[in-house]
């Protein structure tokens, strides 16, 4: 099994930095698929109220889709607008000496080192304090468990003079917690918990119960903190909700105090209905296992999640964020996600974007699909029960099909805020980014995926193919002819670009014939037909006889397919829709401006980005991202347009994108790859510091950047080594720029494990011995079957980034 070593699976800060801190909170957060705890410091919650910790420090601690609709009265209209709750901080814990407590705003470090060990899935500080004058070290250890997801563990192990013979020690419960990290964001946050109830006993013991505005969903939390030698009394008070539990700990003859806390959540149907027996619940799932062999269970299940995703190179540094953004990719969504109902976040489980789930998983599937199936089909059934809401919304407004929300939650229905609050001018902007509806086709995107990795075609016979065909059908509803063109169009739709939502001086929102949406929408119509055509007659018929799919509307289907608009310009060049080329040229310096967003500076001087040809991220450029180019190259000819010098598209592109998306560089990258190495391998490497490199006011304080992680192993993996599953097996194309250092990396292909490795101008594909069945590589070469233990050496300087004609 591939275990990395611990030294290359660290991610570490060596000094404390209050002004990072809350950047760092976010970077080194824990959590199992279904909790996730922001990497604040207890002794911070233990020792100041809330109010006053608020710019250093942020407890957040989340369980995964737990989301509050309640109303909220934002510039005077009621929103009920889903977001994930912030939980009772229950983890508040500091140590003092007689009487000066371990305070992070007032007590001085010596030394401080902050390592998440990546391969263990466990955060541990060092750090040596001066208390009451006098020198004290603390080892703290925290995991989420892995092995039992509702379980998390802080461990502090204090050593303090020879001649302290007890320490004080403070564990602290609060339940006043807001969702206030956000300021730009409070109008639609703030308290969430309702009936909070708290009990406690001597022995460190402390339950609590709380519910929301919808009266059907509650939450119950125990905790316990003990110290290992000894049994101590514990004094509880009630201080402006916080639970205080303080107790004289005795320093023991091998002169250190281990003090340990657990902590259970759960929520809604894993509980009675009673808020006391709720809470007596919870006490029950309190483990009483000893500590270091839930650590050793802990350690075992995040093993074999990195055995199901090896990766090494040559480059120890790449090799190290590689596994940061598997790391949390993994964490968001993990085996423990899996029969819990929840989507992708883009920022995680925490309160960036309030929570919610938008398309950023289309970058994630390539990964998953490959790796951990059974999690992606998850992700897919997220959506599918939410399938039925989103034939609701398409029929609303006289559309057929289902058309998802842009922003999902619970519920299904729309999540997005019709306003945002500018911080700049501090006046609120309309959003209408509800319209973006190419979210519907990433679904479809996604589904295909995971087809193309495992070959289940019981998935397209079944729910997979019921979604894909119901996109389809909404695509060919929202499409409509235009006589004079000869085409079909689609309009007042908003493309995946955060800068155009209208036209200039226009009374409503969206745009016309935004060319991802366009083709995105043909791609998942010749998607449905070849869907039809891979499965046996008889399950094909019986889909079709299902959802009443009749001839005449797959005659339409293949129609728009021939005879979809694309808004090119006279130069050839793949405009990103229609009359983008009409708006103004942008002055030079805002792409390269490093100031305030875009459109916040914009709005704050009266203006707007809707003026100006400049994107946020090229919409046009995904298409590259996401498709192969014969692929894209194919689907124009359908359409009947003529061979496309697509580099000339990419040119015009790269010049007008301001990259303040964290996807964009991610997105270039991919894009770049056959066309320009060397441009493609810097984004690529911009990407990787999205995050890790990120100033401490930017947005990583509200949580990672799922998207942009993913990104970059789907870059890695689809464009750079060139790996792609398709109906007629593995396809190795590679695109490997020149930098690119030798590594190897795993994948599953349709129950085949299946190694890659690129050394010294060699690309190796290798199966495993213990294989059942061969597997069918297509390169430049040939289509060759690679049989159980086998391996194809290709020469990569003798292999075309351009392949055979692809298919859907």
């Amino acid at each position: 099994m591939f275990e990395p070593d611990s030294e290359e699976c660290a991610i570490v800060f060596d000094h404390f930095d209050p002004p990072d801190e809350i950047r760092r909170e976010a970077l080194l957060t824990l959590g199992n698929g279904l909790l996730s705890w922001r990497a604040s410091a207890p002794e911070a919650a233990a020792t100041r109220p809330r109010h006053d910790r608020q710019r250093a420090q942020y407890a957040g601690f989340y369980r995964a889709g737990w989301y509050d609709d309640a109303p909220r009265e934002v510039n005077g209209q009621t929103v009920n607008m889903a977001a994930l709750v912030n939980l009772p901080d229950p983890f508040g814990m500091t140590i003092g000496l007689g009487d000066c407590w371990f305070d992070p705003a007032c007590t001085e470090h010596g030394t401080y080192h902050q390592c998440l060990n990546m391969r263990d899935g466990i955060l541990e500080r060092r750090m040596a304090l001066l208390l009451d004058d006098q020198p004290v070290d603390v080892v703290e250890t925290r995991f989420v468990s892995m092995a039992h997801p509702q379980v998390c563990v802080l461990r502090w192990e204090v050593t303090p003079p020879a001649t302290v013979q007890a320490l004080g020690v403070r564990s602290t419960l609060d339940t006043s917690v807001t969702n206030v990290l956000i300021s730009r964001n409070r109008a639609y946050e703030g308290r969430r918990l309702k009936n909070v109830v708290v009990e406690h006993d001597e022995h460190g013991r402390a339950t609590l119960s709380a519910g929301l505005h919808d009266p059907r969903r509650q939450l119950a939390m125990a905790s316990e903190v003990h110290s290992i030698d000894s049994a101590l009394h514990w004094k509880g008070t009630w201080d402006a909700g916080h639970l205080v539990l303080e107790s004289s700990c005795p320093v023991p003859a091998r002169g250190s105090i281990v003090i340990e806390k657990r902590v259970v959540v759960a929520v809604d149907d894993e509980l009675p209905d009673k808020p006391r027996a709720a809470r007596k619940r919870a006490l029950t799932l309190l483990p009483d296992e000893p500590y270091f062999l839930l650590l050793h269970e802990h350690r075992k299940a995040w093993w074999s999640l990195w055995g199901g995703m090896p990766l090494r190179s040559s480059d120890r540094e790449l090799q190290r964020i590689l596994h940061f953004h598997a790391f949390h990719l993994t964490q968001t969504v993990s085996p423990r996600s899996c029969g819990q109902d929840l989507g992708l976040p883009s920022r995680g489980w925490q309160e960036g974007y309030y929570g919610q789930v938008f398309w950023d998983q289309i970058l994630a599937f390539p990964f998953l699909s490959t790796r951990f199936p059974d999690i992606a089909r998850e992700l897919l059934l997220y959506r599918y029960r939410r399938l039925d809401v989103a034939r609701e919304r398409a029929s609303r407004i006289g559309l057929r099909g289902a058309m998802f929300p842009w922003r999902s939650a619970r519920s299904g229905e729309e999540e997005t805020p019709p306003l945002q609050c500018n911080p700049l001018s501090g006046r609120w902007m309309l959003d209408d980014t509800r319209l973006q509806r190419h979210v519907s086709a990433a679904i479809a995107y996604d589904t295909w995926q995971l087809y193309l990795a495992t070959g289940d075609t019981d998935l397209l016979a079944g729910f997979g193919g019921i979604m894909i065909l119901e996109i389809a059908r909404f695509w060919c509803s929202i499409a409509r002819f235009d006589e004079d063109r000869g085409r079909y169009v689609i309009r007042g739709v908003i493309g995946p670009d955060e800068y155009h939502n209208r036209y200039p001086g226009a009374e409503h929102a969206g745009l016309d014939n935004n060319a991802y949406t366009n083709v995105m929408a043909v791609w998942t119509l010749t998607c449905a037909e070849r869907l039809l055509q891979i499965l046996p007659s008889e399950q094909a018929g019986r889909l079709c006889t299902d959802l009443d799919i009749d001839a005449r509307e797959l005659d339409r289907w293949r129609d728009i397919c021939c005879r979809m608009y694309l808004p090119f310009r006279a130069d050839g060049v793949l405009s990103e829709f229609e009359g983008f080329d009409d708006l103004k040229e942008p002055p030079s310096r805002w792409l390269t401006d490093t100031g305030p967003r875009l459109d916040w500076m914009l709005e704050a001087r009266g203006d707007n980005c809707e003026r100006y040809q400049l994107t946020k991220q090229a919409d046009v450029l995904m298409l590259l991202h996401l498709l192969p180019e014969e692929e894209l190259q194919s689907l124009l000819a359908r359409l009947g347009y003529a061979p496309t010098e697509l580099r000339h598209t990419v040119d015009y592109h790269m010049a007008h994108i301001t990259h303040e998306s964290s996807l964009s560089r991610a997105i270039c990258a991919g894009a770049l790859a056959s066309f320009d190495a060397q441009a493609s391998w810097r984004y690529f490497r911009e990407t990787l510091h999205v995050d890790l490199h990120a100033r401490s006011d930017r947005g990583v304080r509200e949580g990672v950047h799922l998207g942009a992680m993913s990104g970059s192993l789907d870059t890695l993996q689809r464009h750079y080594l060139g790996i792609r599953p398709t109906p007629e097996g593995l396809r190795v194309f590679p695109a490997i720029p020149p930098a690119l250092p030798d590594l190897s990396l795993g994948l599953v292909f349709r129950r085949a494990r299946i190694g890659v490795w690129l050394e010294a101008g060699k690309l190796g594909i290798e199966s495993e011995s213990s294989n059942n069945r061969p597997v069918d590589i297509i390169h430049a070469g040939a289509t060759e079957t690679l049989g159980p233990g086998e391996t194809l050496v290709l020469d990569t300087g003798a292999l075309s980034p351009i392949g055979r004609p692809g298919t859907c």
